[in-house]
């Protein structure tokens, strides 16, 4: 490739006022770079061709030095990105670049097993939904506390939770903070403060249990319509009702829910074994054991999720439900009972989409929500699919004899720090109620009682007068 010597190079009167005045070279640079000046403005230009396009920016001075500067940085930046597939018109220190270079590592941690798919895809999806739209044309050095508070005001506008807003900041931190290892800046900016109230998780007392169990295996076999209608204000409302129903049906069906046996069974199942809802689009039968022993107990060695991959200890009665689903499921010919071992656990029907597995599930557990109106908790909290993982955890607190959080945080395959804020904190008084409503049997006058003991005192100076 030609090197300049920074030449000046000798060009005729432009005919037109954007045509360049005066040209410079860049010592040192290949010849398709140089800077250059124009009737139409008072700065210095700096031109780089890529193949037999043209790409130019200016400089923003009027300094022949500081645009040959400018032209170097404007060079290297070309070449970075056509290294690494980037655009040559985008920035390699902008916001995108960095997330595109951000991105591709983290599918390297995602190829080496370090993080989960879901993971991953969670991040994709965040970051294409608001933040790389907002931050898509600045700089990584123009991103300061300011310009991270206008987009927390833009996500606060969004109607989304402290909690979310704050993974969405957590996630321009990650962007910038790999920007700072790869001395695009020098340090990550301070990040405006995202004020969160822990709230606790919405779950069910074993007499709510009971009722939302009875209503599973009442409408087990039943098929539900969904349908919308608009009420005597004009709102819309949702109507749930019988297919076979002959009358009382309302508005427009919008869909067909059936309800099933592996509902019923995925309510005990999960209220035992403490997993996750998106488990469940995972969980085989190869990923099951049935322990036997001084003690029964499903050992689930599920993929991993939120970097956990222990696996997991179920409570006795989880057992029951597993065994029987799989015998219903056997009978019905929805799995083989000899070679079953890659067949999923819950609605295997759904092969090859898990996802509108769950779904089926969740929107079962809805009509159930519906009809034991147990949708919202006494404490104003929502009740999902996750509610049931939420109540396994909070039984082990309530009814388990000398539990360890750390060990029940390891099985849960969560922290301990969030079994404290959102489960035991809650519940500190009714776990600790036998210390509560504890009696002394002699009580000692001298433990702050300071009433009792001027008392005793001014008696004592009496008997002695």
């Amino acid at each position: 490739m030609q090197k300049t010597t920074g030449a000046k190079a000798t060009i005729a009167q432009p005919k037109h006022r954007t045509g360049a005045t005066e040209k410079h070279y860049i010592p040192g640079y290949p010849t398709k770079l140089y800077i250059y000046k124009l009737q139409a403005s008072r700065y210095w230009w700096a031109r780089y061709f890529v193949g037999r396009n043209a790409v130019r920016k200016s400089t923003k001075t009027d300094s022949k030095q500081k645009a040959i500067a400018f032209a170097k940085e404007f060079y290297d930046i070309i070449t970075y990105n056509q290294r690494h597939g980037i655009a040559a018109t985008a920035s390699a220190t902008g916001f995108e670049s960095c997330l595109k270079e951000l991105l591709k590592a983290e599918k390297a941690r995602l190829k080496r097993g370090e993080i989960a798919k879901g993971t991953y895809d969670n991040f994709v999806y965040r970051y294409d939904k608001f933040i790389t739209p907002h931050f898509r044309n600045v700089e990584v050095r123009e991103i300061d506390y300011f310009a991270l508070e206008r987009f927390l005001n833009t996500l606060s506008e969004q109607k989304l939770t402290a909690s979310t807003i704050s993974a969405y900041m957590g996630l321009i931190a990650k962007v910038l903070s790999y920007a700072a290892k790869r001395k695009l800046i020098a340090s990550v900016p301070e990040f405006p403060t995202v004020t969160k109230k822990d709230k606790a998780r919405g779950w069910f007392t074993t007499r709510e249990y009971r009722r939302l169990w009875s209503a599973a295996k009442r409408y087990a076999g039943q098929r539900m319509e969904v349908r919308k209608y608009k009420d005597a204000k004009g709102d819309t409302q949702t109507q749930f009702i019988n297919t076979n129903a002959k009358s009382g049906k309302l508005g427009t069906v919008m869909r067909n829910v059936d309800m099933t046996e592996d509902m019923r069974r995925l309510i005990v199942f999960m209220c035992n074994s403490y997993i996750r809802p998106t488990d469940i689009k995972f969980m085989k039968h190869k990923h099951v054991d049935i322990v036997r022993g001084e003690y029964t107990f499903l050992r689930l060695r599920l993929p991993p999720t939120k970097d956990h991959s222990d696996p997991i200890t179920t409570m006795e009665k989880a057992v029951d439900s597993y065994e029987t689903l799989k015998k219903y499921h056997v009978e019905h010919g929805l799995i083989d009972g000899k070679s079953c071992d890659d067949d999923y656990v819950f609605l295997p029907q759904y092969k090859t989409n898990r996802d509108y597995a769950l779904k089926q599930l969740q929107r079962q557990f809805e009509i159930l929500m519906w009809d034991t109106k147990l949708g919202t908790s006494a404490a104003g909290e929502d009740r999902t699919l996750y509610s049931l993982r939420h109540t396994a955890i909070m039984y082990r607190l309530l009814f388990g004899e000398g539990i360890n959080t750390l060990a029940l945080a390891r099985n849960a395959r969560t922290s301990v720090e969030m079994i404290d804020r959102f489960y035991a904190k809650p519940l500190s008084g009714e776990m600790n109620i036998a210390m509560l409503q504890s009696r002394r049997r002699h009580r000692n006058i001298y433990d702050g009682d300071f009433e009792i003991l001027q008392r005793r005192e001014s008696l004592e100076k009496v008997a002695l007068a």
